[in-house]
């Protein structure tokens, strides 16, 4: 079966054409998708951009897709499911069914694959979402950047920015996060970053890239990342808390996923979340994803026909996925 699996993110959109093997027949990627974030046209822009551009690179199997399952940032809270799947429906065969949801989805099966579980994603944004055995689902967070974006990159490099410039007044520690901002932007001093944030049109787009570099000072040591990073994933753990309250025992063996950019360091984060739940959530096992998140809406377009991946799956998947994919 030929399964058309799509995530679409505040980065970047991908999109691949696999089966239940884990055999890809097409792949491709674009820009950004949230449509909270793009006018309609520009939604439908990228939506056009990656749909052809699959179809272009073998026609006879992509009019044998059976599902189309679409993972999608930002549909839940912009209530625009209906919509964009009308959209994705003028660009696939007539006979593909097609399933239009939130993108977590995606984060949490590129953990599990397919099994029960909560994804913590913390990208762009972040959200956290869980499914029972019982197929109940529960989101906590990721309401929008301007309200509940918690644990997120952007929230991450805003807390970055925010440091850089106490220190600048002296209000705050010195931290080597001042340095590495100051070379990512290449200026020499702090009041620069000004304009080359505001003067953004979209600058979340340029503060969330600076979460990584907190997290390497973190591991390097410098105090005033660490606390930003325990702070972030205190934030995110009373949202797992809450998703882990509605849907499971508090002693139910749970795995939690840790997907997104954001966790680039597993060693450091899994640590953190190690001493932030001590006494709490006894049998939660925190892992990384195993597949890139476009391959988890795959699982998910299988896993809606009824079919489990088989045991090649994973390895073949991540043997052919190509990097500019795998986001």
């Amino acid at each position: 079966m030929y399964v058309l699996g799509i995530d679409g993110g505040g980065t970047r959109t991908s999109g691949i054409v696999a089966d239940e093997k884990g055999n890809i027949y097409m792949q491709a990627a674009t820009g950004r998708s949230n449509p909270n974030t793009l006018s309609q046209r520009g939604f439908e822009q990228v939506m056009k951009d990656l749909l052809l551009g699959l179809k272009q690179q073998n026609e006879e199997i992509y009019n044998q897709v059976a599902i189309c399952f679409a993972g999608i940032a930002g549909v839940d809270e912009s209530q625009r499911t209906s919509e964009v799947a009308e959209l994705l429906r003028g660009y696939l065969p007539e006979e593909t069914m097609l399933i239009v949801q939130n993108d977590a989805i995606n984060a949490l099966y590129s953990g599990t694959i397919g099994e029960a579980g909560i994804v913590q994603i913390s990208g762009t944004g972040a959200i956290t979402y869980g499914i029972n055995e019982q197929q109940k689902e529960v989101r906590a967070g990721g309401w929008g950047f301007l309200f509940d974006e918690a644990g997120s990159g952007f929230a991450v490099g805003k807390a970055a920015l925010r440091a850089v410039f106490k220190e600048y007044d002296q209000r705050g520690p010195a931290t080597s996060l001042t340095g590495r901002l100051l070379e990512h932007f290449q200026v020499d001093k702090a009041t620069e970053i000004i304009s080359l944030v505001y003067g953004q049109e979209y600058a979340r787009a340029v503060i969330a890239p600076l979460a990584p570099l907190v997290v390497e000072e973190a591991a390097a040591s410098d105090h005033v990342a660490q606390d930003i990073l325990v702070g972030a994933c205190e934030e995110m753990l009373r949202s797992i808390n809450t998703c882990h309250r509605q849907l499971f025992r508090p002693d139910h063996p749970t795995t939690i996923v840790l997907a997104g950019g954001v966790f680039s360091d597993w060693p450091l984060f899994s640590s953190i979340f190690k001493d932030l739940t001590k006494g709490e959530l006894p049998n939660a096992v925190f892992r990384p994803t195993q597949i890139a998140p476009v391959a988890g809406a795959v699982v998910a377009g299988l896993k809606a026909q009824g079919i489990t991946p088989e045991a090649t799956f994973v390895r073949r998947i991540n043997e052919q996925i190509e990097q500019e994919v795998n986001v």
